[in-house]
């Protein structure tokens, strides 16, 4: 009588073939996910930014100066006033971390315009976080700093800043606390970083 072989599983050779294949696909999917989470939380980066610029811009209908960057300054209107038109003020939904050039963060910069006019020009920006998004965004915004996009109103230039009193350069790493919603954050006093409680 003559047994036959029956075959009772796979080889190891095919089963590192199918493990590598998976591998490909998982890392693949992970970068896929990656990207567009990284584009979501661009996305309320914009939203947020955005709704602080329109705030900034009520503010300004009812005072006829955008609000100071710090409650401290000599101003009549200090950045606290914006509490009027939101509950609370957004957060980044990064929560301070830092990449290469920047940190992720939300922040309000004011300024006086040519006629040296108390907070007549202001600026809200934020760090971007997919590559997409900083090239086709955050480059073309008028401002020297690649990384970040910056909404702002500036009455001496219509497409880009020239000239300002504000040091662009001390946008990032400077302001590393815990608890606390507004606080001056740059050695010229005119820039704030904006968190939530």
């Amino acid at each position: 009588m003559k047994l036959q072989k029956t075959k009772l599983g796979f080889t190891l050779i095919e089963l590192l073939v199918v493990i590598t294949i998976i591998g490909i696909l998982a890392t693949g999917a992970v970068s896929v996910y990656t990207s567009q989470i990284q584009k979501a939380r661009d996305s309320t980066r914009l939203t947020d930014v955005t709704a602080v610029k329109a705030w900034v811009e009520q503010v300004y209908q009812d005072y006829s100066e955008y609000p100071a960057s710090s409650n401290l300054a000599a101003s009549t209107v200090p950045f606290s006033t914006v509490l009027t038109y939101t509950p609370k003020l957004p957060q980044d939904p990064k929560n301070w971390q830092k990449r290469t050039n920047a940190a992720f963060d939300y922040i309000y910069t004011v300024w006086p315009d040519v006629n040296t006019i108390v907070n007549q020009d202001f600026e809200v920006s934020t760090t971007f976080e997919n590559a997409w998004n900083i090239t086709s965004k955050a480059i073309w915004d008028g401002w020297s700093d690649i990384a970040r996009l910056e909404l702002w109103i500036d009455l001496t230039t219509n497409v880009t800043k020239v000239t300002s009193s504000v040091a662009k350069s001390v946008h990032s790493l400077l302001c590393v606390t815990t608890a606390w919603v507004v606080e001056t954050c740059a050695n010229d006093g005119k820039m704030l970083l904006i968190r939530k409680q």
